[in-house]
């Protein structure tokens, strides 16, 4: 069950932070990145690739009175196209470009292996030959696109989390927050005495984010484990606002967050209500079984998330035939 608040739409304090949306072609329709004002300007997420968002990018910058070569700072919450579109264009023009470290790994992963991966673990989800074939296309395509936008070699600052750096006059605090994808960072920054956060993906006030996580590959069981040790690790913190990459910029922090643990939890009951207690069934039926597209996959990943979830919890159980993981019920 979806939630909404009755709140009237925060807009970025114009002293501080400007908003710049991208267009896509999917719900919620918008992508946003924010620009940080001072004597060093610095950009959260890079919008979308091609000239759309070229034209997207030179007409945000210029409503605030910049343009492309004045952003010194470039923060890359994490490795989807939507995120990383511009981020040449930014480079080229001379900004320094940070990154997670773990992602300049991922970038830099052999497409052997990546295959490999994909093959072995479409398979065990229990899609046929040719959904799998397709499944290996897609991710090889993601991980070209990826490098295309975020070559590893042109990253100045691969940065770990646990610490903070410094982009220009700013201290930015990167937290792991993995579930919608693997490395993904929130960065906590204070300006003007207010505590933001830049979100990107892991909390978006109007829906969760599909757990996408390693994607179709080896570890795609851990997806939602891995989303709930983002949601404990933002748990407890305190933000007077907080930046997404989709969906408006919000105020209501906990009870945003409360809300995304919420839909995680209807999320998996809703998996346990499609595994039969008979007999054992694979990822994808179970997918089906909720009623899910398979094709894009996002429904596919959050049941295989929730199924290793379930498992680890003893509320589930596997078996290992022919190549594929089946689940049944406890």
């Amino acid at each position: 069950m979806d939630r909404s608040y009755d709140h009237e739409r925060v807009e970025p304090r114009a002293e501080a932070v400007h908003r710049i949306e991208f267009s896509i072609e999917w719900p919620p329709w918008t992508v946003a990145a924010y620009l940080l004002d001072g004597s060093e300007p610095t950009l959260v997420d890079a919008g979308i690739p091609g000239s759309t968002g070229e034209d997207e990018l030179e007409a945000g910058l210029a409503d605030h009175g910049y343009a492309v070569e004045d952003v010194a700072h470039l923060l890359v919450t994490h490795p989807h196209s939507d995120h990383l579109g511009q981020a040449p264009a930014i480079a080229d023009a001379g900004a320094t470009v940070y990154a997670p470290r773990p992602t300049l790994d991922r970038l830099r992963r052999s497409e052997a292996d990546l295959e490999a991966g994909v093959r072995e673990t479409a398979h065990a989800v229990g899609l046929p030959d040719d959904r799998v074939d397709a499944e290996v296309e897609r991710a090889l395509d993601s991980l070209r696109r990826n490098r295309r936008l975020l070559s590893p070699d042109d990253v100045d600052v691969g940065f770990d989390f646990g610490g903070s750096f410094v982009a220009g006059e700013h201290t930015v605090t990167p937290l792991h927050t993995p579930g919608h994808q693997a490395d993904h960072a929130a960065f906590a920054v204070t300006l003007g005495g207010d505590r933001l956060l830049f979100s990107g993906d892991v909390l978006v006030e109007p829906f969760r984010a599909a757990a996408l996580n390693v994607g179709l590959d080896r570890g795609a069981e851990d997806a939602v484990s891995e989303y709930y040790r983002a949601y404990d690790r933002l748990d407890g913190r305190a933000f007077d606002r907080v930046h997404p990459g989709h969906g408006p910029v919000f105020e209501t922090y906990d009870a945003v967050l409360a809300a995304s643990r919420e839909r995680l939890d209807e999320m998996i009951a809703d998996v346990v209500e499609a595994v039969p207690a008979g007999e054992a069934v694979a990822p994808v039926a179970v997918t089906d079984a909720r009623g899910k597209r398979l094709d894009p996959p996002a429904a596919l990943l959050d049941t295989i998330g929730a199924l290793g979830y379930l498992e680890d919890a003893g509320r589930v159980t596997s078996e290992f035939r022919d190549g594929v993981r089946r689940y049944r019920r406890v």
